[in-house]
């Protein structure tokens, strides 16, 4: 059997017992989050549809490609997302185009009808509205406009990486919270914003450090430049490795669009190619005859484009160690041959390929399984921010008690301090801007999985 065959295997034999495990106590501890504990929650066998759940059919097309996932009847009043039984929510996602966020979405339609097929929040269901941003900025701005005009009580989970970090002001500007995202740096500078993850930007710092700790000599460093948002993440990044004593040799931009990524790591590869775009200077210009530099590729990509950079490398046969933040997306693994052989990871989560008696992952990965099959091979670092917003969300919405309002809803969100998320730092909030989880674990792969090598490192 090949190496990477008998990887594949090892990842779906630990994925399947987390899905047998998942299954059977998964959701039968989020009443925990949404109702007294002396309630249990009851599932039903073979699983129930999105109609029955939560009163959600397939989505309906718009003019400017909004979709729904349930009802768009507005409730009306200055509370907004409240009426009678029901509360609205909403969030937007790439579905469409180089970026596929379904999978965000669904990790949050799932955990929302797991509670409503437990009773709901306080008695009330909750509908869950969104709408496809396409990796489009025009497309992201129509899609918050529609989320107003649906009158959401808050937004909750969204990834749409091209539009997503302009559209939080106009929800906020609206009066709506915006709850979770990708980790952004306006999600951190706006009071209604409350996020779940770390920064983008305390990213680059974090794996600079730990390019430093691993003793890497002169990395080769790709990022992907298409996202304005990026520029100063990645600036951060070069220059606390040029402050750690880590010589870079090359940075690439990449695009999302980009078919392939075969003259990215081309250039990665020999370093006498200067970066393609930021007016930053490599450090250090690696020797004709020192065939080991680079020694490490730093990435910092989606993971889809992780896919695409990993074909290339092996089309290349070129494993240097690969030292990037999310590299343990499910159905990506099987992308990874020799680039495993030392590779090294960062999250602000605890993985689930190394976590799987952990309360929080069983919940995860047995709810989604449950209710959107087809999906969970697609988890990814990015379905625990959306997660871990429907958490914070169910919690605020559940202390609001039964005058649920966006008033009532944000104040129990100021007041959230050491929510226990069960797999990341505890997060509290405040009035102001919010900056809630500054820690990573570090995790590392040498071909036969994923290992956790950290406590919590905070910056």
């Amino acid at each position: 059997m090949s190496q990477r065959g008998f990887r594949e295997r090892v990842a779906v034999a630990l994925l399947g017992a987390a899905v047998v495990v998942g299954t059977v106590l998964g959701v039968m501890t989020i009443k925990s989050f949404t109702q007294p504990s002396s309630t249990a929650l009851a599932v039903q066998q073979g699983g129930v549809s999105a109609a029955q759940a939560n009163g959600n059919a397939s989505p309906a097309s718009m003019p400017g490609a909004p979709g729904t996932g349930g009802s768009t009847t507005s409730s009306g009043g200055g509370g907004g997302g409240v009426a009678g039984g029901n509360i609205t929510i909403g969030g937007f996602f790439d579905i469409t185009g180089p970026v596929d966020s379904s999978v965000e979405r669904d990790t949050v339609r799932a955990y929302m009808q797991a509670i409503n097929q437990s009773g709901g929040i306080n008695g009330r269901k909750v509908q869950y509205v969104w709408c496809d941003s396409k990796y489009d900025a025009s497309s992201a701005h129509a899609c918050a406009q529609y989320l107003i005009a649906q009158n959401v009580l808050a937004v909750v989970g969204l990834t749409a990486p091209l539009g997503e970090n302009n559209e939080i002001r106009t929800l906020t500007s609206a009066g709506i919270p915006v709850i979770g995202g990708l980790g952004t740096p306006a999600e951190y500078a706006d009071p209604l914003s409350f996020p779940v993850s770390a920064n983008f930007y305390r990213y680059g710092g974090a794996i600079a450090d730990e390019a430093k700790r691993l003793g890497v000599k002169h990395p080769a460093v790709v990022v992907l430049g298409d996202v304005p948002w990026v520029h100063p993440v990645e600036a951060n990044l070069l220059n606390r490795l040029a402050a750690d004593g880590v010589g870079y040799t090359d940075v690439e931009e990449v695009s999302a669009t980009q078919a392939n990524y075969t003259s990215t790591v081309f250039n990665l590869q020999h370093s006498h190619h200067g970066p393609s775009g930021g007016g930053a200077q490599p450090n250090y210009q690696c020797g004709a005859s020192d065939r080991s530099c680079p020694d490490y590729v730093i990435a910092a990509l989606d993971p889809f484009s992780y896919h695409r950079l990993f074909d290339a490398m092996e089309a290349a046969n070129w494993y240097p160690g690969v030292l990037g933040a999310g590299l343990d997306k499910f159905n990506v693994q099987r992308s990874y041959d020799g680039e495993l052989r030392n590779a090294h990871s960062l999250v602000p989560f605890l993985s689930p390929y190394d976590h799987q008696g952990n309360a929080t992952v069983r919940q995860y990965l047995g709810t989604v399984q449950h209710y959107y099959p087809g999906q969970f091979q697609a988890l990814d670092i990015y379905t625990q921010h959306a997660w871990t917003a429907a958490m914070v969300f169910a919690e605020a919405a559940r202390k609001a008690g039964s005058n649920l309002s966006r008033a009532s809803l944000i104040q129990a969100l100021q007041g959230m301090q050491g929510f226990q998320t069960g797999w990341s730092v505890p997060l509290s909030y405040g009035s102001g801007s919010h900056d809630p989880n500054r820690c990573f674990t570090y995790t590392a792969n040498s071909g036969s999985g994923w290992h956790t090598t950290s406590s919590w490192i905070c910056s």
